[in-house]
């Protein structure tokens, strides 16, 4: 009568063991999920060709 209440237990504690390790797993997959579907960051600034240096070859940048 011992073993089988043993098993039991036994097989009730790994039963709790595997539920909390699959709540784990689904919530890291959870929050992965939510991190991927957020929007991505636009950039809005106004840039003009005049802000930045000239861009020339590199034979004229040696003179």
């Amino acid at each position: 009568m011992s073993a089988i209440l043993t098993t039991i237990l036994c097989l009730i504690l790994l039963l709790v063991v595997v539920g909390a390790a699959g709540f784990i797993v689904a919530l890291k997959l959870g929050v992965i999920v939510h991190q991927a579907t957020k929007p991505t960051h636009l950039d809005t600034a106004n840039y003009t060709l005049d802000q930045g240096r000239e861009v020339r070859p590199e034979e004229d940048r040696r003179e």
